[in-house]
């Protein structure tokens, strides 16, 4: 096949988060002085750390403009002195509240929405923690306002070891950047494959977990002088293959049907499966649509031109995958 590594590189520069990260900070420290200003006195110290795919460097441009930052609150608490999780998340919630027109509290975070033009431009999630433990573990506060007493807990979590283990998976800095890459492409895959309302797509969190599992690095190597010409479309052909074998074939009573399943469970605590809240027929749509994209890879393979053969790569990933024209058609109907 041609070689679209270049074509790779430029589209990863324009799915990434550039000057985005600077506005995204611009509102977390914004939302984290007025948190320090506005929360009661009469609760718990805290500190705050950074979370999510922005600490992670996995985040891409979202398709529906609406950019976000995920923030850790980590509260000087026992949970055990605080049976009902809510009431820690209010402390955060009262001191926002009336920033912007939208501050909510939400299963697993409180979220501070920022609009233009009256639609989401951009949003701080606040996750919440109790971190003075006497088992030394971190608890996440789960559940809303209206939730019943069965959805208000505290969940372990370690959103630390994640970030950690995402950045020692692979001991080359360049590998890391691949793998970091890669993630993203699956990302946008995603977007522009499922309806992101529901619980009908894979989250970004279970992508990332799959390629922690599966991705391996595609390079080829120049002894004199050692350097290694990296191969993206051959690393994210061989991730959703890897992706799709780990499906099982089973019959679903809920659906009555065989159906293609998938479970992969996150590798740190809470160690919950990713894909628990998704249906049998969504689990199997996700495999299908696996299929049909591996499908399509292998035809980009079988190209001979590489204008043809971005072309194909923008029903993937759209618009953002550069077309490129080999200089030898400029001229002809190729440059049309």
């Amino acid at each position: 096949m041609v070689n679209l590594q270049s074509e790779f590189i430029k589209f990863h520069e324009a799915i990434k988060l550039s000057d985005e990260n600077d506005t995204l900070r611009q509102k977390r420290e914004i939302l984290l002085n007025k948190l320090r200003q506005n929360i009661s006195e009469e609760v718990a110290s805290y500190t705050h750390f950074n979370q999510g795919s922005y600490a992670m460097g996995t985040g891409i441009k979202p398709d529906d403009g609406d950019y976000d930052i995920d923030v850790g609150l980590k509260f000087q608490i026992k949970k055990e002195d605080y049976e009902d999780p809510v009431q820690v998340k209010k402390w955060v919630y009262d001191a926002l509240a009336g920033h912007t027109k939208k501050v909510q509290i939400r299963r697993s975070c409180v979220t501070v929405t920022y609009q233009e033009d009256g639609e989401a431009a951009y949003h701080v999630d606040f996750a919440v923690y109790a971190a003075h433990n006497t088992d030394g573990k971190l608890y996440i506060a789960k559940g809303k306002e209206n939730s019943s007493a069965d959805y208000r807990y505290w969940e372990e979590s370690d959103p630390q070891a994640l970030i950690d283990l995402l950045h020692d998976r692979f001991t080359d800095a360049d590998d890391r950047k691949q793998f970091r890459r890669i993630i993203r492409y699956a990302k946008k895959w995603k977007n522009r494959n499922f309806d992101p309302s529901g619980n009908g797509a894979p989250t970004g969190i279970a992508l990332t977990a799959l390629a922690y599992t599966y991705f391996n690095p595609s390079f080829e190597m120049d002894f004199f002088p050692t350097k290694k010409h990296y191969d993206d479309f051959t690393a994210f052909k061989n991730l959703m293959i890897a992706i799709q074998n780990s499906f099982s074939w089973r019959w679903d009573e809920n659906a009555q049907c065989s159906c293609y399943t998938i479970s992969h469970c996150l590798p740190v605590k809470p160690e919950n499966n990713l894909f628990e809240k998704m249906t049998a027929k969504q689990q199997n749509d996700f495999y299908h649509k696996i299929d049909t994209l591996i499908s399509k890879l292998e035809a980009v393979e079988n190209e001979e031109k590489k204008s043809d053969a971005c072309k194909m790569m923008t029903e993937i990933f759209g618009e953002d995958f550069p077309v490129t024209v080999e200089k030898s058609y400029v001229g002809t109907s190729e440059s049309a």
